[in-house]
């Protein structure tokens, strides 16, 4: 018999975590809104209202308001569980995709340590001073339009690279309709996630026009000009939209002036900056490098695009929270990509191969246990914020049902998120009126069937 080891163990534990994890998302800002439309109003109203206010990236708003469809009465959460763990697929997967294309191996060669370190990065998100896991994971809408986009490009990517190698022309004929729809889907989320991968499949469509006429590579670049045609599309789809004019309106940057775009801009570096050189991701790289040895055959031509793809978010997120506003919700798609710049760090740099090879040198299990602590003190630290949160929640609702159709002016009672220490996280409806007055819009509507609670 085959002998189980520990690792198969930490697979599972990580897997529960995804699930438990899924099971405390509830509600949250901009949920309200959509929540409250789409009970009173339908589906189609939904998606009009981002339209004419927010953009023309509608396509994270069908998909979500399709997975709330089943929680829109309470009387169940499962459509907001369903959209996280697809969430959590989402990111697993891109890991792996961004693994076994660095160290040059197919789909088929994914192994155990492969699956483990995918999972261990799933589980990266969490800032020092950030709630990165909710951002990722509990605030759907953000991850929607930030995350998403990010997963979607890198497991097209390989899904474009396979199949350009099918001797079946029909099959890629095929596959050429497919990438533009996941094209569109890539474009139409967040401009700025948008515009940093139509700049990358821009360059990569030239860089491949310079290179070598292969049948195969002319294949490959027929699917990345496919692909770049459905991210534009739906990038266009976002300026094109009444929304973005209107919302550019209202925060009014443009119209207060080159100085109001240069103090965007400072808030913005200085917000990013900090989150990206602040974040454990990079205590995460440290950890994994030294002990999964065949992470040091990375190639390094392709460690390079991880990074500069990584450089151009930063600086297309930076550049949209300019015209906008930086928040910690807006960088979810960096972080993911935080993880895999932490493992091609090393293999780009002579300087960080040299500290590399003096970790490997000292005490393995004592940095081991020390890296590992870091990062399990802020899961469990996210985690339990979560899970205090949905109690909360939970709580408070009932309360606020029972005041809401009562028409008693009481303030709400709001189920915030605050991480300890230092107090960030997102406030609720007993601090913003117009959360309060989409929730109890809400409530209003759904007809709770537990109201003779209220009697």
């Amino acid at each position: 018999m085959k002998k189980t080891s520990p690792k198969h163990f930490l697979v599972l534990l990580l897997i529960g975590i995804h699930i438990w994890q899924a099971s405390l998302v509830r509600p949250v800002a901009d949920d309200y809104t959509l929540l409250r439309i789409y009970t009173q109003e339908g589906f189609v109203p939904v998606v009009s209202y981002i339209w004419n206010n927010f953009g023309g990236n509608v396509t994270p708003a069908i998909i979500r308001a399709l997975y709330l469809s089943v929680s829109l009465d309470s009387s169940n959460w499962y459509g907001f569980m369903a959209f996280s763990i697809t969430t959590s697929l989402l990111v697993v997967m891109s890991y792996l995709v961004l693994i076994t294309w660095l160290t040059n191996r197919g789909i088929r060669q994914i192994t155990l340590d492969d699956l483990l370190i995918s999972l261990l990065a799933s589980l990266a998100f969490e800032g020092l001073f950030t709630p990165g896991l909710t951002s990722a994971y509990l605030f759907g809408a953000a991850a929607g339009v930030h995350l998403w986009p990010i997963c979607i490009f890198l497991i097209s990517l390989k899904l474009m690279e396979t199949t350009s190698k099918s001797e079946s022309k029909i099959y890629f004929v095929g596959s050429l309709c497919g990438f533009i729809f996941l094209g569109f889907l890539v474009g139409n989320s967040g401009i700025a996630e948008s515009s940093a991968i139509f700049i990358a499949l821009a360059a990569l469509t030239v860089g491949l026009q310079l290179s070598t006429k292969s049948n195969n590579f002319s294949r490959f670049r027929l699917a990345i000009i496919t692909h770049l045609i459905g991210v534009t599309i739906g990038l266009a789809t976002i300026l094109l939209a009444p929304g973005f004019t209107n919302r550019n309106n209202r925060l009014g940057k443009i119209d207060e002036g080159a100085l109001s775009l240069i103090i965007g801009f400072r808030s913005a570096l200085v917000s990013f900056s900090g989150e990206v050189l602040s974040h454990p991701a990079w205590l995460f790289g440290i950890l994994v490098i030294p002990f999964f040895a065949y992470l040091n055959k990375i190639d390094k031509s392709k460690a390079r695009l991880v990074l500069i793809f990584f450089a151009l978010n930063f600086v297309m997120l930076t550049l949209g929270s300019t015209f906008g506003y930086a928040a910690w919700h807006q960088s979810s798609g960096l972080i993911l990509l935080l993880t895999p710049a932490s493992f091609c760090i090393p293999i780009v740099f002579i300087r960080t191969q040299t500290l590399l090879k003096r970790l490997r040198l000292i005490n393995k299990p004592y940095a081991l246990t020390v890296v590992t602590l870091a990062l399990a003190v802020l899961l469990i630290r996210g985690v339990l914020v979560q899970e205090n949160r949905s109690s909360q929640w939970d709580s408070n609702f009932v309360q606020n049902y029972c005041l809401t159709i009562e028409s008693k002016d009481s303030p709400l009672l709001g189920a915030e998120i605050r991480y300890w220490p230092i107090g960030l996280g997102i406030e609720d409806v007993n601090r913003w009126d117009w959360m309060a007055q989409e929730y109890k819009s809400w409530l209003r509507t759904i007809g709770f069937k537990g109201s003779q609670i209220c009697e």
